[in-house]
């Protein structure tokens, strides 16, 4: 690749596609440098450092996120809403598995467009509380609860959880614990 063909998104793209085959956390610019045929002092013009890559790609994870959940929820309310949140999320994250670990970071930052993401993020659930009858304080445990059970059953089943029996569908269980999360609502 030229320099002059270079451009941040080509970086992002990239860090994406190596991600598929090494760990996240292992990726250097040499890395990239070498995938992209560059020297790796190239990519100094477009990103400060290793960190500066992964923080763009997270914006622009989080930002595909939040598109994916409003347009899969426009005209839907209560538990319609979250069953379709959940498996969007869900969705999301299995075609992203390899970089999803980067959405998990974002709260160890102080990078403000990955701070508004998540807030975003975290407004679209809100939203869909509003459909139920709780208090600020308890849409705001709720949301915690939904985050989390979404969260760690996405962690265990990246980490190879869920295997032992091959009768039962782990995607079951997923839609099980959300549709129990969504009895427990007034």
């Amino acid at each position: 690749m030229k320099k002059r063909n270079l451009s941040q998104e080509k970086i992002i793209d990239c860090f994406r596609e190596l991600a598929e085959e090494m760990d996240v956390q292992q990726i250097t610019f040499q890395h990239l440098a070498k995938r992209l045929d560059i020297k790796a002092p190239s990519l100094y013009n477009h990103f400060k450092n290793i960190r500066d890559v992964k923080t763009a790609l997270t914006a622009k994870l989080l930002q595909e996120l939040n598109d994916q959940l409003r347009r899969a929820l426009v005209g839907k309310s209560g538990q319609e809403a979250l069953q379709i949140y959940a498996e969007t999320y869900r969705s999301f994250a299995f075609s992203n598995q390899a970089v999803y670990e980067l959405l998990i970071s974002v709260p160890h930052t102080n990078e403000a467009v990955l701070l508004e993401g998540i807030h975003e993020t975290n407004q679209i659930i809100l939203q869909i509380f509003e459909a139920f009858q709780l208090t600020k304080e308890e849409k705001v445990h709720r949301s915690r609860e939904l985050r989390s059970m979404i969260h760690g059953y996405l962690s265990l089943r990246f980490l190879g959880y869920f295997t032992k029996e091959p009768t039962i569908d782990p995607e079951d269980s997923y839609f099980w614990m959300i549709n129990d999360f969504i009895a427990t609502l007034p």
